[in-house]
C-alpha cells in the first residue's frame, strides 16, 4: 500500500456541533476530528457554493500578505533547496482576494500557490461575527490559510491548535511528541517558517538515511477533511499538512494553556542548547534526569519540600515569573 493508505484514522466524532467543541476538547491530550463540526457557518456554505470570493469580499481590507510560490516540479512540497542553504520556493508580496482569486481560476497552471498563517481580524474584521468559535474564555489567534496543492513538512507548535476546513480537501499526518527523534527534525534556527520541520519526504522516505522513521509510522494517525470538519491538534504534536485540491482554505484557532509572562519554552531550549549543549555525553543525560525532575515533574519534585521552603518550585505566578526572570538576568550579566 501506498502512504497514507496503511495510517489509521484519528479519532473521530460526526456528533458535534461550534456550541459543542470546547466542552469536546476539554482536557484532551489527544487529536479528535470533528466532521462536519463547521457545516453551519455562512463561509463554509458559501465557498460549497463556489461564492468564497463574493462572499469575503465586505470583509477584505486589501492589506498586503506574504504568497509562497514555487515551481510544479516541487510537487507542491514547501522545503529546503538540494543544499539546504535556502529554499524551494519564493516569497513576494499580494493582497488576500486578488490571490484567492488567482488560484480560484488557476492561472498560476501547476506552479505553487501559498498564504500561511494570515491573522482573520487583521486582514478580514467582522468576518468572525458570522463564522466563530466559543473557546471558554481563550482568547485565540485565528488565521486564515489557503493555497493549491501543498504539503508542508510536519512540524509542532506550541499552542493548542484547532483546523477546520472552509474549502477544497486537507490531510493531516499527525504524531505524538514523543515520536520527535524518528522524524529526524531540521534546524531549529533556519527553516521555512519559524518551526523545526520533518526532513523526511513522507511520499519517498529514505529509509536507510532515516530508518526511524518506520517506528514514527507505528504511532501515526491521518485525518482527511473535508469542508466543515474541524481537528483538534494537542499542544506539541507533530502534524504534516496537505492541500489535496486546487483550492485548499483553512481557519485555525491557537491558544496558549498559559500566559504569556511565563516566557516561550523554544527560549529555554536555546538557553540549554548554549549552557548544556556543550557538556559531556554522561553529564548532558545527568541533566536530562534534573530537567526531567525539577522542571517535567515539578509537583512531585516540590511534594517532600515545606511550602514555604520551596523558592523557585513554589507555584508560578506572576511574582515567581518575576523573580525567575531577575534570577536569569543576573547569572546571564555574569557570563564572559
Amino acid at each position: 500500500m501506498n502512504y497514507p493508505d496503511y495510517i489509521p484514522a484519528v479519532e473521530t466524532r460526526d456528533d458535534i456541533g461550534p456550541e459543542q467543541v470546547a466542552a469536546a476538547i476539554a482536557g484532551r491530550t489527544t487529536p479528535l476530528l470533528m466532521k462536519g463540526a463547521l457545516d453551519s457557518w455562512p463561509v463554509v456554505q458559501a465557498a460549497q457554493a463556489g461564492g468564497l470570493a463574493e462572499y469575503l469580499a465586505p470583509f477584505d481590507q486589501g492589506r498586503s500578505l506574504v504568497v509562497f510560490r514555487a515551481g510544479a516540479e516541487t510537487r507542491g512540497r514547501i522545503f529546503y533547496n538540494e543544499a539546504m542553504d535556502g529554499f524551494n520556493f519564493a516569497r513576494s508580496t499580494g493582497r488576500l482576494l486578488p490571490t484567492l482569486k488567482e488560484i480560484e481560476s488557476g492561472e498560476g497552471g501547476d506552479d505553487i500557490c501559498y498564504v500561511g498563517s494570515t491573522p482573520v481580524d487583521h486582514h478580514l474584521p467582522g468576518l468572525r461575527a458570522e463564522n466563530d468559535l466559543d473557546l471558554d474564555g481563550a482568547e485565540p489567534l485565528v488565521s486564515l490559510w489557503f493555497g493549491n496543492r501543498t504539503r508542508i513538512a510536519a512540524h509542532f507548535d506550541l499552542p493548542e491548535n484547532l483546523a477546520g476546513v472552509v474549502a477544497g480537501r486537507r490531510r493531516f499526518t499527525l504524531f505524538p511528541p514523543e515520536q520527535v527523534g524518528n522524524l529526524y527534525p531540521g534546524p531549529l534556527d533556519f527553516n521555512p517558517a519559524g518551526q523545526a520541520i520533518s526532513l523526511v519526504d513522507f511520499y519517498a522516505p529514505d529509509f536507510e538515511r532515516f530508518p526511524r522513521y518506520r517506528e514514527a509510522l507505528n504511532a501515526a494517525t491521518v485525518a482527511e477533511m473535508s469542508p466543515g470538519d474541524l481537528l483538534f491538534v494537542p499542544s506539541m504534536w507533530w502534524h504534516q499538512v496537505e492541500g489535496l485540491d486546487d483550492l485548499n482554505v483553512l481557519v485555525n484557532y491557537w491558544w496558549r494553556s498559559t500566559p504569556g509572562w511565563t516566557g516561550l519554552p523554544h527560549d529555554a531550549m536555546l538557553h540549554a542548547l548554549l549552557s548544556i549543549g556543550g557538556l559531556p555525553e554522561a553529564q548532558r543525560r545527568a541533566w536530562g534526569h534534573l530537567f526531567d525532575h525539577f522542571v517535567v515533574n515539578r509537583e512531585a519534585a516540590a511534594a517532600p519540600i515545606p511550602p514555604e521552603r520551596r523558592g523557585v518550585l513554589s507555584a508560578l505566578d506572576r511574582g515567581m515569573a518575576a523573580r525567575l526572570k531577575q534570577l536569569l538576568i543576573e547569572k546571564l550579566q555574569r557570563m564572559p
